[in-house]
């Protein structure tokens, strides 16, 4: 008898060594796949901005292996390697990068994602659509990376910046905002949106707030709503065109010059990055915002001036929103 117990107790002990060693973490992602990670993986590729932003502002340099062309923040993202655009996934130089986990976005389609699932890649993917699910993918990303720690302490802090905006602009008067990402056609974010959160949070009043969505207007449409504020992404957001683009169209299109925002000189540039992507920058976007709609309070709007960036998470719904034209335009 004693003999067959210290036997159970050695393969008891064997099993639990086992576990142990091939221990991980077995996450939902936001497509509701469920996912088994090994502990702590070293070879990690991001295939979207958002995720490399998140994955670099948790610590990870060192296991970020490869990133999109898009990957341009921080600057240590332009170092690694490329392994393509969003729909321009590259699978050899992934093969070659040997990733032992690889965060998607859903702009990458449905068939990429599965692909490299078929491949044998372990993929998680995440789609932040709202400031909060932004808050569950950092917690998402840590979890699965083995810092959750990290991201909760990031998610923290940003939460904490965030309500310091808020309370700043509670009871002050809230200008109508009118955030614009392309112009042919008029193409604004509406209701449910990431930038109808973060217009809210900045202490104003999103003028498309009828409109559910990323929408495009008619001129007519557009020019009834007469905003106090117009914000326009640096360029246009798709990595392409001049600094002041979209800017100059307000400002120089008859069409526009009867609008309040026009005539009082309130048309403003926010860098693409921080307003479109759903990722650690998200307070900058806040912050930018309030200081545009509430210079008395947060200080003049300094960044009025932008620079060609990298599509964001909010790109993403507009490339499916305006298909080909806009697919074109950016190549």
């Amino acid at each position: 008898m004693k003999l067959r117990a210290a036997f159970v107790s050695i393969l008891l002990l064997t099993l639990l060594l086992f576990c142990g060693a091939s221990a991980g973490v077995v996450i939902t992602d936001d497509l509701g796949v469920t996912v088994e990670i090994a502990d702590s993986p070293q070879r990690i590729v991001s295939l979207s901005p958002a995720n490399t932003e998140i994955l670099f502002a948790l610590g990870l340099d060192e296991r970020i292996v490869g990133v999109t062309e898009y990957c341009t923040y921080p600057e240590a993202a332009l170092s690694r390697e490329k392994v393509g655009g969003y729909s321009t996934i590259n699978t050899e130089k992934i093969a070659v990068l040997n990733p032992d986990l690889i965060v998607a976005a859903d702009g990458n389609s449905e068939e990429t994602i599965a692909h490299l699932r078929e491949l044998g890649y372990v993929v998680m993917t995440v789609n932040a659509d709202t400031i909060e699910t932004t808050f569950n993918d950092i917690l998402l990303i840590g979890k699965a990376a083995g810092v959750d720690e990290e991201a909760k302490a990031l998610v923290d802090s940003m939460k904490a910046d965030l309500a310091d905006i808020v309370e700043k602009t509670t009871g002050l008067e809230q200008p109508t905002i009118l955030h614009c990402m392309w112009t042919d056609p008029l193409y604004v974010s509406g209701s449910g949106t990431f930038q109808d959160e973060m217009i809210a949070a900045a202490g104003g009043k999103n003028a498309a707030a009828a409109e559910g969505g990323w929408v495009a207007l008619t001129m007519e449409k557009f020019l009834t709503m007469n905003p106090d504020i117009i914000v326009v992404d640096s360029g246009n957001g798709m990595g392409v065109g001049t600094d002041d683009a979209l800017r100059d169209f307000f400002l120089d299109d008859p069409r526009m010059q009867s609008l309040s925002a026009v005539q009082n000189e309130r048309v403003y540039v926010v860098n693409a990055d921080i307003i479109d992507r759903g990722g650690p920058r998200i307070v900058e976007g806040v912050e930018a915002l309030a200081e545009i709609a509430h210079p008395d309070v947060f200080g003049e709007y300094g960044g009025n001036t932008g620079t060609v960036k990298s599509p964001g998470f909010g790109m993403l719904a507009v490339l499916a929103g305006l298909g080909a034209v806009l697919v074109l335009r950016r190549k």
